[in-house]
């Protein structure tokens, strides 16, 4: 036992001598000087480098030395994507993170960026993590080839610090997909896309659509008489739409304008106030009352229950010219009600489509059963309180 645990301490010390003799001693190991052996090319140490973030200890420290509990961001980059970040963390995730300071290290990207960011150099860069004790870099850079700090980046990741991709961390914080530069590669390689089976869904479908239809029947049979009452015009109005992979087809509902509203001006968006509406298509358009005939559609196979809006062709056709990725809405089946309508207004404008397509994108990545059952409950909260419709 013994000569077994005198060799072993011999093999040891001969590894430890052979390690020092490329290390150096602890001693000599004086902060911020690093060997050649943990040196990368370019003289930039490995992220065995002290700093004021050191894994979970700097974590630790971080927090010890503030009392604001909120994750603090630095949000590198500018542009459109860049913007929509700080907005949202400065107005509507402010309970879980804190945007201490956007960073330009190319300030020509954005001339009109102004006070907003702090413009500098990857020294500037490391003093502003280090001095706002940064604990999440926001990579949201524009143009990112021969521009982006890796090395920086790495040593800061692999000491602790959280390093996140703009166009995911946007979608964690608002609920949608910034499609405006998207890279194709974030949708091809990310995860999510897989939705549920198809046999599942439809019978919740068909389970969901039957039982509304019964509960609804007194008011199938109500609404026509107040309609044929209050306005000339059949009770039914009939709109062609496009559904599942671009096929048309044609979606049911209760008539709330008068007939022939646009004879004279060709398809347009319903607005505020739209003069078109009857009074009482006003009313059941407020509550939503005009879209019960739409659940014929979901039993019979056309609709679902949840996902995107469908839109007319003329729109369609429009807007897939000007907005990338629209016909992605295309890939599932639309539906009565969508993530889209329970975050968003009632769209009226090329505007309000971009807003809902990157609602839209966040609902077919994560599509599943248990998002479905919560749009749906929003969207009976909604409707009782006669928000959002036109």
């Amino acid at each position: 036992m013994n000569n077994s645990s005198d060799g072993a301490y011999s093999i040891n010390a001969s590894a430890n001598s052979r390690w020092r003799s490329i290390i150096g001693s602890p001693s000599s190991n004086v902060r911020g000087q690093y060997p050649a052996a943990l040196r990368r090319p370019g003289g930039i140490p490995l992220p065995t480098e002290p700093g004021p973030v050191n894994g979970w200890v700097g974590a630790l420290r971080r927090l010890r030395t503030r009392t604001d509990a909120r994750s603090r961001v630095l949000v590198l980059g500018t542009g459109e994507l860049a913007d929509d970040i700080l907005h949202k963390l400065q107005n509507g995730a402010g309970a879980k993170y804190h945007a201490v300071s956007c960073f330009d290290m190319h300030h020509w990207d954005n001339v009109n960026a102004g006070n907003r960011y702090t413009t500098g150099d990857h020294i500037e860069l490391k003093e502003v993590l280090e001095r706002e004790r940064v604990d999440c870099i926001v990579v949201a850079m524009g143009e990112r080839r021969g521009r982006l700090p890796i090395d920086l980046l790495l040593s800061w990741k692999f000491n602790g610090m959280r390093v996140e991709e703009g166009t995911a961390f946007f979608e964690k914080i608002s609920g949608k997909i910034h499609v405006v530069r998207l890279n194709p590669s974030f949708l091809i390689f990310n995860d999510g896309f897989r939705w549920p089976t198809k046999t599942a869904k439809r019978l919740t479908d068909l389970f969901f659509s039957t039982l509304c239809l019964i509960l609804a029947a007194p008011l199938f049979c109500l609404l026509p008489v107040l309609i044929k009452l209050t306005s000339r015009g059949p009770a039914f109005f009939q709109q062609t739409r496009v559904g599942l992979h671009g096929r048309r087809f044609t979606m049911l509902k209760f008539r709330t304008m008068v007939v022939n509203a646009e004879e004279n001006g060709g398809p347009v968006w319903a607005s505020e106030q739209d003069p078109r509406a009857t009074r009482f298509g006003a009313f059941m358009r407020k509550f939503r009352l005009d879209e019960l005939p739409q659940l014929i559609n979901v039993f019979c196979g056309a609709m679902s229950f949840i996902g995107p809006r469908p839109e007319r062709p003329e729109f369609v056709k429009s807007l897939s010219e000007q907005i990338p990725y629209y016909d992605l809405r295309h890939t599932v089946k639309p539906g009565i009600s969508g993530w889209a309508q329970v975050n968003f207004r009632y769209g009226a404008s090329v505007m309000d489509a971009v807003e809902k397509l990157q609602y839209d994108l966040y609902y077919i990545k994560h599509m599943s059963i248990a998002l479905d059952y919560r749009i749906f409950f929003k969207t009976v909260r909604i409707v009782i309180n006669g928000f959002g419709g036109r």
